[in-house]
């Protein structure tokens, strides 16, 4: 191990003593051997002189030696009374290379890495405390709303196939072709929901032929821009992408945040539009009971029941499949 440590503690200890000792023994030899051809030692006082001179000597020499070896342990203290105080921004920056150096260096990266917890600590609790200031205030009294759900087909499978980079860029393309769409006709966008954007038509009045009309409308520009959709898709390299669209009317609860004005809905036709959603086919819209009570006399959409044994045992609800008439 001599090329990480040149010299070790404990070698560094031995050279000390042993570098006095050898020191001593050396003058001591010398004066002996030439004690008589030294005019200085003719008295016994510069004897005494001497010695004493020749021990400050030595202890200065041993005094500066254990510094430079206790210097970075002592540096080391120091930091570690610091981290106990919190100041996780200390560093020793010790470079010796024996073991003193490696414990600094270890030292300085454990330092470093409490600094960094200290910080994403500190990033979380604000965040939760952010959170915790987020408060949403229902709506006082319900509101009869139609609510759309758009969701993507076999989502799952083909974002295996790509990479990251281009499932968000799938995502981004779908989600906002679909939103610009829904605000054509006046819709509300909810929110996005993994690979599903939830939009709403607020405070609707069923008995309005025109406004209802809208409503369907929308549903069925959806569907029928799934070529413009393609196009748009393919100009990016990515794949063709299937879809269902299912639409519910009824009451929903309106929350809003006490901190934005991004507003969300809940409630049992929420939750129905969501669920019939599964029992789409692709590239189609299907409406619950009471949209299609309402909507059974338009003339120029036709209508065919979804059945599901499990669906209408469970929940009770009964699905149709909205299509354009094709006039003769």
């Amino acid at each position: 191990m001599f090329n990480s440590i040149f010299f070790g503690l404990e070698k560094k200890l031995l050279v000390l003593v042993l570098s006095a000792t050898m020191i001593s023994i050396l003058i001591t030899t010398i004066l002996f051997l030439n004690f008589d051809d030294i005019p200085i030692f003719e008295m016994q006082e510069n004897i005494i002189w001497i010695g004493i001179i020749l021990m400050i000597g030595l202890s200065i020499i041993t005094y500066f030696l254990s510094k430079r070896l206790s210097g970075p342990i002592t540096k080391l203290s120091n930091a570690a009374n610091e981290i106990a105080q919190g100041n996780f921004g200390i560093r020793t920056n010790i470079k010796t290379r024996d073991e003193i150096g490696k414990l600094s260096e270890s030292f300085d990266e454990m330092a470093k890495k409490l600094q960094e917890a200290k910080i994403t600590i500190k990033h979380k609790e604000e965040v939760i405390k952010q959170q915790e200031d987020i408060l949403l205030k229902f709506s006082e009294h319900a509101q009869n709303d139609c609510v759309g759900v758009i969701d993507m087909k076999d989502s799952t499978k083909i974002a295996a196939e790509l990479s990251d980079e281009d499932v968000t860029k799938l995502y981004e393309i779908f989600l906002n072709f679909m939103a610009k769409i829904v605000r054509k006709y006046n819709a509300e966008v909810i929110k996005t929901i993994g690979d599903a954007l939830l939009f709403r038509f607020p405070n609707v009045e069923p008995s309005d032929p025109t406004v209802m009309k809208n409503i369907l409308e929308c549903c069925l520009s959806v569907i029928e821009s799934n070529d413009k959709l393609k196009e748009e898709l393919k100009a990016e390299n990515l794949p063709e992408l299937n879809y269902k669209v299912s639409l519910t009317y009824g009451s929903v609860n309106v929350a809003q945040s006490t901190t934005s004005n991004v507003r969300d809905i809940f409630g049992p036709t929420v939750n129905r539009c969501f669920k019939i959603n599964s029992l789409c086919p692709k590239n189609s819209i299907i409406i619950g009971d009471n949209m299609y009570e309402i909507l059974k006399d338009f003339h120029e959409y036709e209508f065919a029941q979804v059945f599901d044994y499990g669906m209408k045992q469970k929940y009770g609800y009964t699905i149709f499949e909205v299509r354009r008439k094709i006039l003769v």
